[in-house]
């Protein structure tokens, strides 16, 4: 289906090009980027279910740095981590879930990637690891203190299927850190048909910090805290309202 508006301000779009046989538009008042029409569920569920990053039961590329970068990202969050429940929307091989487990969390994963799920829980057994939809898991009626979702939102097609996971899985004072890339940062060429984040059917969608804000404001979150990158990527903060 073509989405004739941006479905983060419901302004109107226009055409910005084609990229890997897919049109790419952007909102002209909040500058949201995203891919019109998006590829069916079955098609993105088939594109990560078994080979996505080659992952098995028994090995995961670039374990050992993805090891360490896992434990430096979340010593910043240690105050979110400790005694916390815990889950990584998106958790891939399970890495971070493990990690925040290490620190003291009753912690959890979600991916729909099956040979990352099949290798989390084979190496990680500890902590709880779900591979379904976002729909399926909101069935659960799962609450967590701490949501943790880096280089997912980018992924999907379309925000509100994810908004409304993150809401159902949020109490009063939970706190969401988002990481997805800035489609606003300064390095980002002009022609955004060259930037290497523009690369459908991997990269569906593409926001900056103020059309990603409003998104969460309206679905009861507040900004907190942004943190400054150098690179072209958002690194943000929220917390649930009470």
């Amino acid at each position: 289906m073509i989405e004739n508006i941006c479905q983060v301000c419901a302004g109107q779009i226009t055409f910005k090009c084609n990229k890997n046989g897919y049109s790419i538009f952007r909102c002209n008042d909040c500058a949201f980027l995203f891919v019109s029409p998006y590829p069916t569920d079955d098609e993105i569920t088939n594109f990560y279910s078994s080979s996505y990053r080659g992952a098995k039961k028994d090995f995961y590329p670039k374990l050992n740095s993805r090891r360490r970068r896992a434990f430096l990202k979340a010593l910043k969050f240690t105050r979110f981590i400790y005694g916390k429940k815990t889950i990584d929307i998106g958790c891939g091989g399970g890495i971070m879930a493990e990690t925040f487990r290490r620190m003291g969390a009753d912690s959890s994963g979600l991916d729909i990637s099956k040979n990352s799920i099949n290798f989390a829980k084979t190496n990680y057994p500890k902590c709880k690891f779900y591979c379904e939809t976002f729909e399926e898991n909101m069935k659960r009626d799962l609450r967590f203190d701490f949501i943790f979702t880096t280089e997912l939102m980018e992924h999907l097609a379309g925000p509100h299927n994810f908004m409304r996971l993150i809401k159902a899985s949020s109490k009063p004072k939970t706190h969401v850190y988002i990481a997805t890339p800035d489609s606003s940062h300064n390095v980002v060429p002009s022609d955004i048909s060259l930037w290497s984040d523009i690369c459908p059917p991997e990269h569906l969608q593409w926001f900056n910090e103020s059309n990603l804000k409003k998104l969460f404001s309206d679905y009861g979150f507040v900004l907190v805290k942004s943190y400054k990158k150098t690179s072209p990527a958002l690194s943000l903060l929220f917390m649930k309202s009470e």
